[in-house]
């Protein structure tokens, strides 16, 4: 009865043996750490910075107004841009409309001066003719008189031709010429407006501004980051995988997520596995000998549930 008794105790013990050894292989604990994907708000030019709305902790909206640097010279680029627009443009509706109404009127008198002159003309030459044939005027007095008339035919043609040209608007080359000086005005007042427009930085993303580099009154060179922000979906957590338990993961796959201060564990959805192996480093986030090759794995953190970059975690799943 007490080997029964003995038996019995063995084999339950082995069975809770088993059972704790199947739960602590299930339960095992990957630790981790928060990490944040920062977005740097760097200068596309260089210039002093004369406004900045934002502090250390302010929280901002994509598209609100950051910090601008100072623009005489770029306002300066604009303006004469504007005003080389516009005569440009003048030149071209000047070709493309012909003489002034003035102009045509001044040529509609030069042409009825001319047809009044071929008419004294071809009174003229009417009345000389017969007598010239009758032998009463000379033959030189023809010729004179055919000579004015002739004058005044091709004055009223010359006039008239003048008027249909004073009508008429510019060649198609220098129409074409203006045209294109009206597109090059138009392409450089743009890039003096997208100069200026660079000179006011806006958020590009929305979240909490971590640190402010540069201040107003301050110098800035171009790409310098000036403001880093972290955005509201930036924060994920790193882990290290021992290649044992690699297979177990895939992206997309939904982890647990425990750290001090949190009331209920966080879901975490795998967004990277390192396709590269790489040996533990000195001091390792998992709990593993340091001679297991180990691999890379980070994790999306949901925004709003408190936890801040550097900050230690536990990983399930």
């Amino acid at each position: 009865m007490t080997r029964l008794f003995a038996l019995r105790a063995l084999l339950s013990g082995a069975a809770l043996l088993g059972l704790a050894a199947c739960t602590q292989q299930e339960d095992t604990v990957i630790l981790g750490y928060i990490e944040a994907d920062w977005t740097y708000v760097a200068a596309p030019a260089s210039g002093r910075i004369v406004e900045q709305s934002v502090t250390e902790g302010s929280q901002v909206t994509e598209g609100d107004f950051l910090f601008q640097l100072d623009s005489t010279a770029e306002e300066a680029a604009v303006a004469e841009a504007t005003a080389r627009l516009d005569q440009a443009t003048a030149q071209a509706v000047d070709l493309s409309t012909g003489a002034r109404p003035p102009e045509i009127k001044r040529l509609e008198a030069r042409l009825a001066e001319a047809k009044a002159r071929l008419e004294q003309a071809t009174s003229e030459r009417d009345r000389i003719l017969p007598l010239v044939e009758q032998g009463y005027a000379p033959k030189s007095q023809r010729d004179t008189m055919e000579a004015e008339y002739s004058a005044a035919v091709a004055s009223v043609h010359a006039a008239e031709q003048d008027l249909k040209v004073a009508a008429l608007p510019g060649r198609d080359a220098s129409r074409v010429a203006a045209d294109a000086a009206t597109q090059s005005a138009e392409a450089a007042k743009s890039s003096a407006e997208y100069r200026l427009n660079e000179r006011r930085s806006m958020a590009p993303v929305s979240g909490k501004v971590e640190e402010v580099f540069f201040r107003t009154g301050e110098f800035v060179t171009p790409g310098t980051p000036v403001i880093a922000i972290l955005p509201d979906n930036g924060l994920k957590a790193r882990f290290y995988v021992p290649e044992t338990d690699l297979a177990k993961l895939k992206v997309g796959q939904t982890v647990s997520l425990t750290a001090d201060g949190l009331t209920a564990p966080v879901k975490a959805d795998i967004r990277f596995i390192s396709h590269e192996a790489e040996f533990a480093p000195p001091v390792i986030y998992a709990r593993h000998s340091r001679e297991k090759l180990v691999f890379m794995v980070e994790a999306k953190v949901p925004p709003g549930i408190g936890l801040h970059p550097g900050l230690p975690v536990e990983v399930t799943w």
